[in-house]
Formats: structure tokens, C-alpha cells, sequence
């Protein structure tokens, strides 16, 4: 069987779960293509990109200069690109009234002009992200690529405000054209179906972790200070200003901890004033982005899994992040909050812990309980453990894909 991975980058260092899927279906025996907007950043991968040769998967449609800039230089490059087709089945793509802004942005037909001599057929296209999902098919209706879709909702493309309202149309074409639905929590499953999607169309399939990859050492805290810890996208969602909030007030305690942030984005200098600000400096620490094996020794001295997810302005929202599956198979205890799928994932204080969204108070009192010895850690690391194990483990729902694959083909 023939599969299609459709992108808009790959790889991303935030978005591994993708690259795992890839090589899982690599390890079955599978005949895998990358197919990617644009480049992806090959600078931030994890050692299994070059153990599987997974580069010699992928085919960039663009270029890495026709990345998009601003509106007005991205039209004349796309309009560049158009106007070097000399196939009149271009016309296809213009079709303003089925494809929408795809078509009069010159996306589209600039994909054609790109793609018209090397059209890729699959027995299976997946797509990760509802917006990637509306553009998988709208290639695959101008003849491009042809296979049976599956689009993975993971949780800011279906959350999303602005997101929602550019792809209202677009996404109920998406729900009567695609074959299958993949939402990766039970709230994205029943937001689906509101919008329209034909329950019968949808699995909810669970990203996963490879548990086996994730020793079990429960580690009890045989020193007087707290190691928290968090590794993840330096995006509003996290809510890592109401950590660092949550910190101030364990300082103002007396308490001696020290708090790792691992990862870049766009808002790390508005961390790194907030730290200065607050005169966290020698509390907390912001170390960007880090390789796989410097992330695992740094969970290991760790106490504590600290991601305090939140809605952020522009209605973006989590699904269930993968970070949190890690901690808890590791033997690492968690805080989190209320929000999105992850209540599907912990269950407060009896295999983490979970706290209001923009709480920073409601996360202090947590941490404090934690510093001062009062919950018995070492059973509910054991329980965390458990509930991956039997709800998130990455073979076993990889083999749910696999298993309605084979059923559709």
C-alpha cells in the first residue's frame, strides 16, 4: 500500500509526531512519500530523520525562497510561477467558486504550475491538520494527487477563530469529500459533528507515545530543591506566563526550586522580560531549543512536569499534548489544567494534577503541596503510568490507523 503524507512543512521540530507516524509506517513495510508545501526546517530534527533516511521521502512543491513573505511579494511570486505554465489545464485551478481564497490568492494554480508533470497517485493521502486537509483535497480535485483522504484534527485547526472563519465553506466541502476523519480527543470528535461532519466518517485515534522508548524511574526528590520542568513551543496556549507567575510566588514563599523551560517561539524575549522582571533569574530558566538527549537527561533531574495550558486570544486551543504523555510514562509527575482534550488525559490528583486555565494562584498551591511532601507522588506516577500504557500508547492506536486503512483501500 501506497501512502501519502501531505504537509505544509515537514519536518518541524513541534510537530514530531508526524515524523513518528512516517517511520511507523516505514517499519510496516509501507511505501511512504512526503509530499510538503514548503521546506521544513531540517536543522531542528530528531537522530531518527537521518536514521531512516526519511529525506529522501520528501518532495517540496516550493522552494525555500517562495516561503511566504508579505501578501504583495508572495502574489507576484506565485503569479511568476503561473505564468511559466504553458498548459491550458490550468484553468482548473482558477475555479474561484470551488476553491476560494486557494484559487484567487494563486496558491492553487501555482501548485499546479509546480506539480502538472509530476501528478503522485497513493492509496492513501493523510493529511495532519484540518486547513492541510482542505488543501490535500483541493489538489487532489484539479488532478494532482489521487488517493482516499484522512485528515487528523489536532486542535488549533479547529479552534482557531479566524482559522474557522476562513475555512468555514471550504471545511463542509472537506466533510463531504474526504473518507475519514481523525480527531485526537473526544471534544474535536463532537466539535466535528457540530460542524457538520458525518459522524460515521470519523475515528477519534489518540496521538500516541512509544511507552517502551520512556523508562519508568520514579524519582523522590532527595534534596531540598524543586526541579520543574517544561518542554514545549513558546506559544500563548502554553500559559507559561502563569507558570512563571506560579514561580514568583513559590520565591515569595522561601521555597528553593529551580524551573527549566525547553523550547523556542515567538514568545520567548516576552519571557525572558517577564523572568528579569520579576527577579527570577536565578530561578528560572529559559534554554531554547534543545536536542532529544539533552531534553531526556534534563526530564531525569526533574521533579515536576509543569504545562499550564490555555485558550489563547485568537481561540486557539491544545488537543492533548504529547509532552504530557512523555512525563507521565517516565515516572514524572504533572500539572496541567482544564482544557481542551487534556482532562481526557489526567485526572486531578490521582495521576496528576490539574488546575483553571490562567490560574497562576491555583498552580502555586500545587507546586506547594508538592514542596512540601503532602501527596503521595510515587502512586500517582504509577497511575500516570498505567493510563498511557492502556489509552496512549502509540502502537496501539497507530494499529487502529492501520487497521481501518486496510479497510478502506
Amino acid at each position: 500500500m501506497k501512502i501519502l503524507f501531505f504537509c505544509i512543512r515537514f519536518p518541524l521540530a513541534s510537530e514530531t509526531f508526524v515524523l513518528n507516524q512516517v517511520i511507523s509506517f516505514i517499519k510496516k513495510g509501507y511505501d511512504v512519500k512526503v509530499l510538503s508545501l514548503y521546506p521544513g526546517d531540517t536543522e531542528k530534527v530528531h537522530g531518527d530523520f537521518e536514521k531512516y533516511n526519511i529525506g529522501a521521502l520528501i518532495e517540496n512543491i516550493f522552494d525555500a525562497d517562495e516561503i511566504p513573505g508579505n501578501k504583495l511579494s508572495l502574489i507576484f511570486s506565485r503569479a511568476k510561477i503561473v505564468l511559466k505554465s504553458s498548459s491550458f489545464s490550468i484553468i482548473k485551478a482558477f475555479n474561484f467558486e470551488r476553491f476560494k481564497f486557494l484559487s484567487y490568492s494563486l496558491l492553487l494554480p501555482a501548485i499546479f504550475a509546480k506539480l502538472r508533470n509530476n501528478k503522485i497517485s497513493a492509496d492513501v493521502i493523510i493529511a495532519h491538520f484540518g486547513h492541510c486537509g482542505v488543501l490535500a483535497n483541493a489538489i487532489r480535485n484539479i488532478g494532482l494527487i489521487n488517493g482516499k483522504l484522512l485528515t487528523v484534527f489536532h486542535g488549533y485547526d479547529i479552534s482557531t477563530i479566524s482559522l474557522l472563519k476562513k475555512y468555514k465553506i471550504l471545511y463542509k466541502n472537506l466533510f463531504s469529500q474526504g473518507e475519514y476523519f481523525l480527531p485526537i480527543s473526544n471534544l474535536w470528535r463532537d466539535k466535528l459533528i457540530s460542524m457538520g461532519c458525518d459522524k460515521d466518517k470519523i475515528s477519534v485515534i489518540r496521538m500516541g507515545i512509544k511507552i517502551d522508548e520512556f523508562k519508568y524511574e520514579f524519582h523522590a526528590r532527595d534534596q531540598s530543591t524543586l526541579n520543574i520542568i517544561s518542554v514545549c513551543r513558546l506559544t500563548e496556549k502554553k500559559g507559561l506566563v502563569y507558570a512563571i507567575d506560579a514561580c514568583n510566588a513559590l520565591k515569595n514563599k522561601g521555597c528553593k526550586f529551580k524551573y527549566k523551560i525547553i523550547g523556542y517561539g515567538e514568545l520567548e524575549n516576552v519571557l525572558a522580560e517577564k523572568i528579569k522582571a520579576l527577579g527570577l533569574q536565578d530561578y528560572v530558566y529559559l534554554l531554547g531549543f534543545q536536542p532529544q538527549s539533552v531534553v531526556k537527561t534534563a526530564l531525569a533531574e526533574s521533579n515536576v512536569f509543569l504545562l499550564p495550558s490555555v485558550t489563547a486570544s485568537n481561540g486557539d486551543m491544545e488537543g492533548i499534548p504529547v509532552a504530557l504523555m512523555e512525563a507521565m510514562a517516565s515516572g514524572l509527575p504533572v500539572i496541567s489544567t482544564y482544557h481542551s482534550g487534556i482532562p481526557e488525559l489526567i485526572d486531578d490528583h490521582k495521576n496528576g494534577y490539574l488546575c483553571p486555565e490562567r490560574n497562576s494562584e491555583a498552580i502555586a498551591k500545587i507546586l506547594y503541596e508538592i514542596y512540601e511532601g503532602k501527596d503521595n507522588l510515587s502512586l500517582i506516577a504509577s497511575e500516570a503510568r498505567d493510563k498511557i500504557y492502556s489509552q496512549f500508547n502509540e502502537e496501539v492506536e497507530f494499529n487502529k490507523i492501520v487497521t481501518l486503512l486496510e479497510s478502506i483501500k
